[in-house]
């Protein structure tokens, strides 16, 4: 059963998230299927993070609380940490990002996260050409880049991820389920840690 974690039982305060979808329905072929996670594939609690990269929320996140998470729960294998795409509508180039980072992976899956990090780092400089600069600092096959994020090849797998994520009840980023309880905005560290442990300890 899914749950949203209790406010009386634990205070949270969220400090917010990106939000403006028209909140209608996604109806996306099933062609490419890729997810990048980190952890043990095993792991009892599975963190799933739907993200926006345009999001500053999401940044906060990517920047400040998974590292602390790889540190405490996804690299002692407790934790896998699973990221999916929710790119919001009114941000222009969040999609397109989205789909680069799949690019990336294709030549090389580290090149996923130095993308998925580097993209967070510096939200403002997002564009499309911006994307092919990133492919020539990680000395990628660029025109190989450009190809697949021309031709729309992870199109169709972001905005199913984001589909999967409407159909979570997912309607702003970023939004966290660790297992089935759900984390609305960013979460203070020490809230992200109880939840975790009461599924640890299951």
């Amino acid at each position: 059963m899914k749950k949203i974690l209790s406010f009386w039982a634990v205070f949270i305060f969220v400090f917010s998230g990106c939000s403006g979808d028209d909140g209608s329905n996604i109806a996306v072929s099933p062609e490419t299927d890729v997810t990048y996670s980190k952890g043990n594939a095993n792991a009892k609690v599975v963190i799933t993070e739907y993200s926006d990269y345009e999001c500053q929320f999401c940044a906060m996140f990517a920047m400040q609380t998974l590292p602390q998470l790889q540190n405490d729960y996804i690299e002692t294998g407790k934790v896998r940490f699973v990221f999916k795409d929710y790119p919001i509508q009114n941000h222009e180039f969040a999609q397109k990002a989205s789909e680069a980072t799949y690019c990336a992976g294709e030549q090389k899956e580290d090149l996923f996260w130095q993308m998925h990090v580097d993209l967070f780092s510096d939200q403002k400089s997002i564009s499309r050409e911006n994307l092919t600069e990133l492919a020539k600092k990680y000395e990628m096959n660029v025109q190989a880049f450009d190809a697949c994020l021309d031709s729309d090849r992870y199109k169709n797998l972001v905005l199913r991820n984001k589909s999967e994520g409407k159909s979570r009840g997912v309607t702003s980023t970023p939004t966290i389920f660790i297992n089935d309880t759900k984390l609305l905005g960013v979460q203070p560290y020490e809230n992200m840690k109880k939840a975790i442990e009461a599924e640890l300890a299951k």
